[in-house]
């Protein structure tokens, strides 16, 4: 089963360029293969780099992504 969406014409040229770089047969696969790429991504990614040896407790992770949420608005 296939669908129409509505996206602007900017955002047709940014699927097409995407499709070269991500060597997809269509936009269909393009999507797919961006949306499996957000699916990847961890949303937190507390505790990943071992090789800072910075041990935060869970309060200074909080306190650490409080103050970046402050920085975003």
């Amino acid at each position: 089963m296939t669908t129409t969406i509505a996206v602007r014409e900017t955002t047709v040229e940014k699927l097409k360029r995407l499709m070269k770089t991500r060597h997809t047969q269509s936009l269909d696969q393009t999507i797919n293969s961006l949306i499996e790429s957000a699916e990847a991504v961890p949303s937190s990614m507390f505790g990943t780099d071992k090789r800072r040896h910075i041990n935060l407790t869970k309060h200074e992770h909080e306190a650490f992504q409080g103050s970046d949420n402050r920085r975003r608005r």
